[in-house]
């Protein structure tokens, strides 16, 4: 069975005693589902691979970088992370291999990706609302260096949150799974709190200006990313908060479910990308990295006026 990526979410079955046909039945049943839904995470996370590797190498090795690339960049690099660490634990724990070190390993990765994005995603719609909110401010006296520094602190902070906290829990420090989930809670209400406020601002200031056509692309692409990262990450902060504090055992469908949502998060940005840089009227055969770069460049010529 899956062992989930914040180690909060651990479902097992145990199948000993079986001894009818209908027992045996609902076993195969299980397994087959199982297998249905890996298959359906697996194929998730493929695209995911597919979408942010071509991210990071345009935005990379491609693409000069300015302070909003930075944190897109960054924000690829993390998702990519996410889904290497989910696939990790499907490998290892259909082959019972995932325990010990290696079980802490992958969650502690898989935790510090997913804090990460919550602190990227909540900079980024801070960011972009500065921009519309004190566009004079942005362009002109913007500190040069802000968003690697921002960037470089985000990572340091995740690596040290998500590995404190899940050695504490894997040496029994933490006694108490509450005071686990306790900091997964703080983050995703905080970052839950701003990401919303900046998401309705964006989105009235877009309503408001949606004559103006040199970044109309760029705030749409911000709020689609923005919106689907509200319906689709959260609720495995919530999920796993819940669970624990109320002593709640997650059926295995909405496990399963909810971290094919976390999944699908960390794979939807590049197909946003691609589709909101998409021009009118342009040729079908219009190559990703041409539509990447409509949408990316829009930041560029905000920040060079």
């Amino acid at each position: 069975m899956m062992n989930s990526s914040l180690g909060e979410l651990h479902a097992t079955e145990n199948y000993d005693g079986y001894n009818d046909s209908s027992e045996i039945t609902e076993q195969l049943t299980l397994s087959v589902e199982d297998i249905v839904w890996t298959g359906i995470t697996l194929t998730v996370c493929c695209v995911g691979f597919v979408g942010n590797g071509y991210t990071i190498w345009l935005l990379g090795f491609q693409m000069k970088r300015n302070s909003f690339t930075t944190f897109i960049l960054n924000l690829a690099i993390t998702d990519f992370g996410f889904l290497t660490s989910i696939v990790i634990s499907f490998i290892f724990g259909f082959i019972n291999l995932l325990r010990g070190i290696l079980a802490l390993i992958c969650f502690s990765f898989s935790h510090m990706m997913y804090i990460n994005a919550h602190f990227l995603m909540t900079a980024i719609s801070i960011d972009r609302c500065m921009a519309v909110l004190f566009p004079i401010w942005h362009r002109c006296s913007r500190p040069k260096h802000l968003s690697p520094a921002v960037c470089v602190f985000f990572w340091i902070a995740s690596f040290l949150l998500a590995g404190t906290v899940n050695i504490m829990k894997f040496t029994k420090v933490i006694v108490n799974d509450r005071l686990f989930t306790l900091h997964l809670f703080v983050t995703a209400m905080v970052c839950l709190l701003l990401i919303t406020l900046s998401t309705v601002v964006l989105f009235i200031k877009m309503c408001l200006k949606s004559n103006q056509k040199n970044q109309g692309q760029l705030l749409l692409m911000i709020l689609i990313t923005l919106l689907c990262f509200l319906i689709l990450a959260f609720p495995l902060s919530v999920f796993a908060v819940i669970a624990s504090f109320f002593s709640i055992e997650p059926e295995t469908k909405l496990e399963y479910l909810i971290l094919l949502f976390s999944c699908l998060n960390s794979s939807i940005n590049p197909v946003v990308y691609f589709l909101v840089g998409r021009k009118k009227g342009a040729r079908s055969k219009e190559s990703m990295k041409v539509r990447l770069q409509n949408v990316f460049k829009e930041g560029e010529v905000a920040r060079g006026r």
